[in-house]
Formats: C-alpha cells, sequence, structure tokens
C-alpha cells in the first residue's frame, strides 16, 4: 500500500489506482475519517506516542492498512502487523516503533486509552 490508501468497503486499496465512478454505492474511508468526534483513533494515538511517525509521508498509508488488519484481526501478531503495512516505505522511523504501536492499539489497553482520552471525558 501506499501513502493513497484508503479503505474501500473495509479493504485497504490504493486510491490513486480506483476509478471514481467504481466507487459508486461503496463505503470510502480516509485517514481523516479516522478521527470521530475530535477522538484520535486508538491506531493514531498510539503512532504518535511510539514516535512511529516523523516526515508524515507513509503515515496515512500505515495507519489505513493498520485499522484494516485490527478490524478484521483483533489481536495480530507481529508477523500479521508486517504483513499487513507490506508496501508502506518508512525511510524516517524504521518498523519497530510502528510494529509496537499497532500492537498497543489492537489491545485492551488501546481501547482503555481511547476511553480515558481527556477529549472523550468531556463528550
Amino acid at each position: 500500500m501506499r501513502a493513497c490508501t484508503v479503505l474501500l468497503n473495509g479493504e485497504p486499496v490504493n486510491s490513486c489506482m480506483v476509478l471514481a465512478v467504481e466507487c459508486d454505492g461503496m463505503q470510502v474511508l480516509t485517514v481523516e475519517g479516522l478521527v470521530k468526534d475530535g477522538v484520535l483513533d486508538p491506531v493514531q494515538q498510539t503512532i504518535m506516542e511510539h514516535g512511529g511517525v516523523q516526515c508524515g509521508f507513509c503515515t496515512p498509508g500505515i495507519l489505513i492498512s493498520a485499522r484494516a488488519l485490527i478490524d478484521r484481526n483483533a489481536n495480530p501478531s507481529d508477523d500479521d502487523i508486517r504483513e499487513a503495512l507490506v508496501g508502506n516505505l518508512c525511510r524516517c522511523t524504521g518498523y519497530l516503533r510502528i510494529v509496537d504501536a499497532v500492537q498497543e492499539a489492537a489491545s485492551p489497553t488501546g481501547l482503555e486509552h481511547l476511553m480515558r482520552s481527556e477529549r472523550w471525558l468531556h463528550k
């Protein structure tokens, strides 16, 4: 996947390879859609906390690919995470911090973190 990755009916696809007409009647989720009512998705939050982002070029593709993985596998192994992120090239951070962040986002701790979020508490 690439920075242009979106979820199309829950599956990660490169948006640059899909014609808009092909999306008619389909659910499209971009990286911006991961934020709900001003609260970051656990994947977004843990990537930031683990230092898994620097220049930001690869971040949208990694976030969308990670969200798709967690949606279909609530307890991914490190190998599952690495396989889901194939094609997302990060030259700044390497992948250890990113894999750790996705692992935490998939864990019960990721959901607990969301629940304790300051913005969540003020809703």
